[in-house]
């Protein structure tokens, strides 16, 4: 019997034997759909997630709680409260949240000096180019604020140089019933409001507009929302369970001795092992392409303009899903370790990796799951409107992640 024939003949065998396990179907099938769905109810369905960062308010002044309240009232972040700066520093650092904003003490009364204040940024060095974003959400949200403080600086300077530039004193001006801190008030209010009010003109109808045309050759596309983050995120963390499955038969015929007797036949391992891993490696291709269809009739979900390169990268993602199920399969020696490392691993690959959701990741590590390459591929192709340059990159990832596994994979097996 050929190499073609036995992996033939093992393919046939493991799709009889996984068809026995329905139970693992709901998990593969049907519950990301339905996280899907939760999530996407929970966090609605308007855009991108907001940037998760840390508030630190060092400022006990007017200020200070002005700037939290605007923050807090700012849709594009969400705040997590802490008390102190370096706590905001060590979890910024550790990859906790992108970025951590800082309030420093008495920074109500220095926007109001000559040098000026100035709220801080910490920002996680892997992520400094998105956390960059805070800073203009940051602007954004504090600039009414910051021109009032502007305001008053100017008014106050204006009274504390008023005596030397005309040359009186300010005892004169009291001496004939002038209250020096009564008109600085009265003047600040007033300029305040005609100012707040030719800025709020500005953004209203400014006289130079930003205008955002779509390129020439491209055709209009909408804003991500947030299922076209979740529903590949949810499809490659659950595709990814299959590993369980796999490596619970794989330890049954070890223990039972249906490996030693198979390998007393003239039977491959290479054969053997290719056999094993491609029906799970189409289950997986399968489990997405029924997501991403029932997400497209259910949530609007869009797949994009480049069928090909959505095709090539659902086969190298079931390829990359069923080279590190069969090298987890092959590796596991014991019932407990098949019970709890894949499923395990799978929750873990899927945190680090922001399969669980885009603002929950670590930087340092996404890069080397295959959930990153396969999610951030679907997302360029489905969301972005990409093609195939755009995920020449995800596909030689993932296939290398399929074939490095594999190989691993026979090298290590061990029929007893």
């Amino acid at each position: 019997m050929n190499a073609l024939q036995q992996i033939w003949t093992v393919m046939r065998k493991e799709i009889k034997v996984a068809a026995e396990f329905r139970g693992q179907w709901l998990n593969v099938f049907l519950t990301p759909l339905a996280f899907i769905a939760v999530m996407g109810v929970t966090f609605g369905d308007g855009g991108a997630p907001t940037a998760a960062v840390y508030l630190v308010n060092e400022d006990e002044g007017r200020l200070g709680r002005q700037i939290v309240s605007a923050l807090r009232n700012e849709p594009t972040l969400d705040l997590e409260i802490l008390s102190s700066r370096s706590e905001a520093d060590r979890l910024v650092g550790e990859g906790r949240r992108m970025a951590a904003i800082v309030i420093p003490s008495g920074l109500s009364e220095a926007v109001l000096t000559e040098q000026g204040g100035a709220i801080e940024v910490i920002v996680d060095p892997a992520r400094a180019q998105s956390a960059g974003v805070v800073l203009g959400q940051v602007q954004a949200a504090t600039a009414p604020m910051l021109i009032d403080a502007e305001v008053e600086r100017g008014v106050r300077t204006a009274f504390n140089t008023a005596p030397e530039t005309f040359g009186f004193e300010a005892a004169d001006l009291e001496a004939l019933g002038v209250d020096l801190e009564t008109v600085e008030r009265f003047l600040t209010a007033a300029i305040r409001g005609v100012v707040s009010s030719q800025v709020q003109d500005a953004i209203d109808d400014p006289l130079v507009r930003i205008e955002l045309k779509p390129a020439s050759d491209a055709a209009p596309r909408q804003a991500p929302t947030i299922f076209d983050y979740l529903t590949p995120g949810y499809s490659v963390f659950f595709a990814f369970f299959l590993m369980g499955l796999m490596a619970e038969i794989i330890y049954e015929e070890r223990v039972d001795g249906a490996l030693r007797r198979i390998f007393t036949l003239p039977v491959g391992k290479a054969s053997f092992l290719l056999g094993k891993m491609l029906p799970y490696a189409l289950i997986a291709m399968l489990q997405i392409v029924v997501v991403f269809g029932v997400s497209s009739l259910l949530f609007n979900f869009d797949l994009g303009d480049a069928p090909l390169a959505f095709t090539l990268l659902v086969v190298a993602t079931g390829l990359a899903v069923g080279g590190l199920s069969i090298l987890v399969a092959v590796l596991i020696r014991s019932e407990g370790q098949a019970n709890s490392i894949p499923s395990l691993l799978a929750v873990v690959m899927a945190a680090v990796s922001g399969a669980l959701f885009p603002s929950i990741q670590l930087p340092a590590l996404a890069q080397l799951t295959p959930h990153y390459w396969a999610i951030q591929g679907f997302l360029s192709i489905t969301a972005l409107g990409g093609g195939l340059t755009d995920v020449a990159l995800h596909l030689c990832v993932l296939l290398a992640v399929a074939v490095t596994t594999f190989a691993v994979a026979v090298w290590r097996f061990q029929p007893t």
